[in-house]
């Protein structure tokens, strides 16, 4: 290969939530819009099979069954596109740009329509404050493909470190994914020990969500609660007193408001080796939820061959 001719980003982008607030509203609904087509698929526990797949360009549905056929959607953000291939031969694409949820909605169902999909969703968004139908978010929103290109870059590279932390895991942890309702990018790792639901009858998502016990760690670009992009992580249920625990790297910290592990994204920013602490980071944090909660230390392994 000649290198001359591959262009490199820088490793870790600097984004601003204030900056992206526009961009990751239209990304996010959006997302849950195409991620809604996965739930006509078989339900796997926690929700796994409903992620949307990194790839090189974006997020993918992976193939979506339709009759005896399968479609699938892909998010292209370097050429800011939305791209449906069937495998009946159908291609079409449309852009992404300044836009309102309602314009995106109309635009979208139309292009499925002419790939000979009909199909359909619940318009109303998952997860979010102040939900108003896709259909009648008719507020326009800026598109900056700049912050979407970013924002897609530092998934990869998040999902290059986090690769090494999930593969070390023996038990049960599905694929590294977005999860579309809070547009967050996570990886967890399950105990496989059932939990009472009582708490989240009333919630269908969590009650499918949270019914086991869990450790999950992630990335995402903050929130009007936290408006700054940072890394998480968090056990379920929360051992006692896991926030007096001093992890990895000096930077990191239990933050008492959103009752989890907190990297910020600026602060690993500054560090003479990110991929290093990333990776202090997701370690120390299950191995202080993995120990108070009696996790079997064996399911970590050294990651090498035998």
């Amino acid at each position: 290969m000649d290198n001359k001719n591959v262009f490199f980003y820088e490793p870790w982008p600097a984004i601003s939530y204030r900056e992206a607030e526009s961009t990751l509203y239209l990304l996010h609904r959006c997302a849950q819009i195409i991620g809604k087509l996965k739930l006509t698929e078989p339900f796997e526990p926690h929700w796994d099979g409903v992620i949307l797949h990194l790839t090189s360009r974006g997020f993918t549905t992976g193939p979506l069954n339709y009759r005896c056929a399968a479609y699938s959607i892909d998010m292209d953000l370097i050429d800011h596109q939305i791209i449906c291939t069937t495998s009946w031969g159908k291609i079409k694409k449309c852009k992404l740009t300044n836009m309102s949820i309602a314009e995106f909605t109309q635009i979208f169902f139309n292009l499925l329509r002419e790939c000979d999909i009909d199909t359909t969703i619940n318009f109303m968004p998952m997860e979010v404050p102040d939900a108003v139908l896709f259909t009648n978010d008719t507020e326009q929103r800026s598109y900056t493909a700049e912050i979407s290109t970013q924002w897609h870059h530092i998934l990869l590279n998040t999902h290059r470190v986090m690769q090494r932390y999930h593969a070390k895991f023996r038990g049960r942890t599905p694929p590294i994914g977005l999860m579309w309702g809070t547009l967050d990018f996570r990886d967890v790792r399950y105990k496989c020990t059932p939990l009472p639901i009582a708490d989240f009858k009333s919630d269908y998502i969590r009650r499918n969500a949270m019914d086991d016990a869990q450790i999950e760690a992630g990335w995402w670009c903050g929130s009007a609660a936290y408006p700054r992009p940072a890394f998480f992580s968090f056990t379920y249920p929360k051992p006692v007193d896991i926030e007096l625990v001093t992890i990895q790297p000096d930077a990191a910290r239990w933050d008492a408001a959103m009752a989890e592990f907190l990297l910020d994204y600026d602060d690993l920013r500054q560090s003479d080796d990110p991929d290093r602490d990333l990776l202090l980071f997701f370690e120390s944090t299950y191995q202080a939820g993995a120990e108070r909660a009696n996790w079997n230390p064996e399911l970590v392994s050294s990651g090498k061959p035998v």
